[in-house]
């Protein structure tokens, strides 16, 4: 470890393999703390890179505690990274459930992988928990939702117990460090069709690739304007993994079948004071309240399909989107999530 130390002082990068060996000694709990510290943060200064990234997504994915995906069935992921400091309400969270709705007739469903925040008022596992889903359940329940509601929520601190050496290290540090990238690329339910949001422009490329190594089959990485969505009201940067291929585009959603008061949406038209407040707009939008908020959900959602393959492009899947709140069927996933997470004995800690 002495000696990946030393490379990294002298600013040299690691390989995937380097990088892969360090990481499974740091998850096995072989590494000093200073040394995980002093790894996380040389790495942070410059930024890691695509190997890097990807040796230590291979030994966290490795080391997961899995969700089991029924036969028959494809999953998807729509988690982000976070950190856009953005305000608004949980977005990729929203339109999991409306992808849930919309997919599960056609065998696609949504193992939506999240924790809870530190950069935003509300975390995916805050505003699922405020809409009444049991967070820590058995591994054989998000089974069960996956085939009953479409849609199960993993808990990013009940799949990834090797995390434990690592984190109070994190905590100490209290600055983001690649395990900010980490959590989307490591899906339990093994995801291979994603859309992953991130805050800044110059991750969309790279994170592509580390998907694409990984063994993405479709997945988008999208930024847009400062946030870690696709937006309604200008351009979003799409890094799209398909085939083992990366190749980026910008999307202008006048290019789209949106309604066109979105186009003049702002930030603060989408903002939630903590989970209560989100809650409350995803709860309105699955009720077929119309507005900015339903439509950026839609589009998001839309993405989701894509890669998902059930949609053939963006306004097909704006179509099923649309379809799937009016017909109250992201109404009933959610609903039906919320029932069977109740239902597991697992007490909570």
């Amino acid at each position: 470890m002495k000696t990946l130390l030393s490379q990294l002082v002298r600013g040299e990068t690691l390989s995937r393999q380097q990088t892969a060996d360090a990481f499974e000694t740091m998850m096995t709990g072989q590494m000093e703390p200073p040394q995980i510290a002093a790894m996380l943060a040389m790495m942070q200064q410059r930024g890691p890179t695509v190997d890097e990234l990807t040796g230590a997504a291979s030994v966290m994915r490795a080391k997961v505690t899995p969700v089991t995906v029924p036969d028959g069935l494809i999953a998807i992921d729509t988690c982000g990274t976070g950190g856009d400091h953005s305000g608004t309400f949980n977005i990729s969270t929203a339109a999991a459930i409306v992808a849930a709705g919309a997919g599960r007739p056609h065998n696609l469903v949504v193992a939506k992988h999240g924790n809870r925040s530190v950069t935003s008022k509300s975390g995916s596992s805050q505003v699922l928990e405020t809409l009444g889903v049991k967070l820590q359940v058995k591994t054989q329940t998000l089974t069960h939702c996956l085939d009953q509601a479409g849609m199960c929520f993993c808990f990013a601190q009940a799949h990834h117990p090797a995390m434990k050496y690592a984190m109070p290290v994190r905590q100490a540090l209290g600055f983001p460090t690649l395990f900010n990238l980490l959590g989307p690329l490591t899906n339990p339910a093994g995801a291979a069709r994603q859309v992953l949001g991130v805050f800044s422009p110059q991750l969309t490329e790279k994170l592509a690739q580390v998907l694409a190594n990984l063994g993405a089959e479709h997945a988008m990485v999208v930024h847009g304007q400062g946030m870690d969505e696709l937006i309604t009201w200008d351009t979003t940067q799409i890094s799209i993994v398909q085939n083992g291929k990366v190749q980026t585009i910008t999307l202008n959603p006048t290019e789209i079948d949106l309604d066109p008061a979105a186009h003049h949406t702002t930030p603060n038209d989408l903002q939630a004071n903590g989970p209560k407040a989100s809650a409350t707009i995803i709860t309105q939008i699955l009720d077929g309240q119309q507005g900015p908020a339903r439509e950026i959900v839609c589009l998001n959602a839309a993405a989701a399909l894509v890669v998902g393959e059930v949609a053939q492009d963006l306004n097909h899947g704006l179509t099923l989107a649309r379809q799937a709140i009016d017909s109250k069927a992201a109404r009933k996933a959610l609903d039906q999530l919320v029932a069977i997470t109740q239902a597991d004995s697992t007490p909570s800690p």
